[in-house]
């Protein structure tokens, strides 16, 4: 038996749709993908402190709520 979700709300499509043309514009889905691969790859962070934003990144990421 599968139970079937009712569609979204076109609305929140539209907010959705929005956002994410202002994310792509920005330059910041970009940005964020970098952060991701970084994650993925790097193991040590840099004594310079040019992986501060990996850093904080995973920090936010690892918040308790």
């Amino acid at each position: 038996m599968y139970h079937y979700l009712p569609p979204p709300d076109p609305r929140y499509l539209r907010l959705h749709a929005a956002c994410a043309q202002v994310a792509y514009l920005s330059g910041a889905g970009e940005y964020i993908n970098n952060i991701l691969r970084d994650i993925e790859t790097t193991r040590v962070l840099a004594k310079d402190g040019s992986s501060a934003d990996l850093l904080n990144f995973r920090l936010f990421d690892a918040r308790v709520f």
